[in-house]
């Protein structure tokens, strides 16, 4: 691959070990086939040497031969690509497409496929202002949560340590009433980052549903979604999960995680399993129509309230 074999290697570079360990075998093998060869034609029945003619036969099978290697390293380089980028993510006109892989490894994930689903305020966020009463919890300074009274974005430990429950092992997601502080916010990136990235939502999107349960889920990242009637957009969820990211997951693989219990309760007969969270501290009566003590949660969830249960499970 004497011509060729530059341009070859160029192409090579973006392959993985085992495919360039191989190509390159191959480039090896050629190359000292094709010096025999052409020493074979260089030397006559008198041993006198000539120079080979330059579209001699050794010539043109060596540079066919580059081409086909040349081929079949970028043809193994788009399917390397495709397997290590896993499915594209879609979502609506907001929507950024993006590779879902490359991030984590698919043998990290269960081999039957599981999905944990979080709300977000007082259940992957604490009160704002808590700081002190809640020190497990992680203050953002610089990141507005507009949830509630409003205020500095503080992180539960339940947030901070997602990777130290079983939900390690699943697909994340979100449903939740509040906005998240809304498009575009710090807030927003700071939740998508405690769930591991698009390696784990396969989504960037964050759809807003504007309080219709009946909305056609297209992400893993919803917003602004009705106290009460979540589960209907966690089983949409499901759909989205099957049609667009190719992967099944059986109602009974699916956990879902609020501080209110309402919430939780509303996911009784779906097969879905679902659990309260934040049970340790309970928040105060906010500022909001049917808001009372206790209803909501004060430093968030913990990671050891979020366990692979089945059914329906409320504080207490």
């Amino acid at each position: 691959l004497f011509v060729f074999k530059p341009w070859v290697r160029s192409a090579l570079c973006c392959l993985d070990a085992r495919a360039m360990a191989s190509a390159l075998e191959m480039n090896n093998l050629m190359d000292a086939s094709g010096e025999l060869g052409d020493g074979i034609a260089e030397a006559g029945p008198d041993h006198d040497r000539r120079p080979p003619a330059p579209t001699s036969r050794s010539s043109l099978i060596r540079r066919s031969a580059a081409a086909l290697v040349a081929g079949s390293a970028l043809m193994l380089f788009g399917v390397s690509a495709s397997i290590r980028g896993g499915a594209v993510a879609r979502g609506g006109s907001g929507a950024q497409s993006f590779r879902a892989g490359g991030i984590v490894e698919e043998s990290e994930f269960a081999s039957e496929p599981c999905l944990c689903v979080f709300d977000i305020d007082r259940t992957l966020t604490g009160k704002q202002g808590w700081a002190g009463k809640c020190p497990d919890d992680l203050e953002k300074p610089g990141v507005q949560d507009v949830a509630y009274a409003q205020g500095t974005l503080l992180l539960s430990k339940l947030a901070q340590q997602i990777n130290s429950t079983f939900c390690k092992a699943c697909y994340r997601g979100i449903v939740t009433a509040g906005q998240a502080s809304g498009e575009h916010s710090k807030e927003r990136a700071e939740i998508l980052k405690a769930l591991g990235g698009v390696a784990y939502t396969r989504s960037d999107w964050w759809q807003d549903i504007g309080f219709n349960p009946k909305t056609h889920i297209r992400s893993s990242l919803v917003v602004q979604a009705s106290d009460g009637s979540k589960q209907d957009s966690v089983v949409s969820m499901l759909a989205w999960w099957k049609a667009d990211q190719k992967l099944t997951i059986d109602r009974e693989r699916v956990h879902f995680f609020d501080d209110i219990a309402t919430n939780v309760q509303a996911f009784k007969g779906t097969g879905i399993n679902a659990r309260q969270v934040s049970c340790k501290v309970r928040g105060p009566k906010e500022n909001m129509p049917g808001q009372f003590p206790g209803k909501i949660g004060g430093c968030g969830g913990e990671p050891d309230e979020v366990v692979e249960d089945e059914g329906i499970h409320i504080c207490g």
